[in-house]
């Protein structure tokens, strides 16, 4: 048991600071949350994947609210693969999106997003209020100060991605 909780800090600390080598410290919101779309990738697997030659595309649908704070991740691996980061205009341009974060000025569009996200086995992002609830897969939450995250495994499982049981460990709130 002391065990796995030192695992368990030590995986929270790394979840935080995943991007911390390229800031002094993270002091935004989303720093956190850029650091935690990062080691997201380290905890999901795609079936569509098997060449790690591919890269792994890094969607931002929407109103950017990283400014430039996704940069460093240009060129990192994530499980052998390297992580492109495209900002696409319009629906049309998704295709090829591993991971999608869904910007809250697409909130509007959320059911067409989700839908289309779950076809071509997308991981769906966001901190869209009960993006969780509303179908989506990871959805970040404030608990005072502190940024967490909750995770729909139905939702996952129904694009045919699969998610870490270590990254559900760490999750305030699973959906099954």
């Amino acid at each position: 048991m002391r065990d796995h909780l030192k695992y368990l800090i030590s995986l929270v600390l790394s979840l935080c600071l995943g991007l911390a080598s390229a800031h002094a410290s993270i002091r935004s919101e989303y720093e956190v949350k850029a650091a935690f779309l990062y080691n997201f990738t380290r905890f999901v697997s795609w079936p569509h994947t098997e060449n790690t030659s591919e890269p792994l595309e890094v969607c931002v649908f929407g109103d950017d609210p990283f400014d430039d704070l996704l940069d460093p991740l240009r060129g990192r691996k994530s499980q052998g693969r390297e992580l492109q980061l495209r900002y696409p205009g319009d629906v049309t341009n998704l295709a090829g999106c591993d991971v999608l974060y869904i910007a809250q000025s697409q909130s509007r569009n959320l059911d067409e997003l989700l839908k289309l996200a779950q076809q071509q086995g997308m991981l769906t992002i966001s901190d869209l209020p009960d993006f969780v609830r509303k179908g989506g897969m990871v959805g970040y939450v404030k608990q005072g100060n502190v940024i967490r995250f909750e995770i729909s495994l139905k939702a996952a499982t129904e694009a045919g991605l699969t998610i870490n049981s270590r990254l559900l460990e760490l999750a305030v709130r699973v959906v099954r």
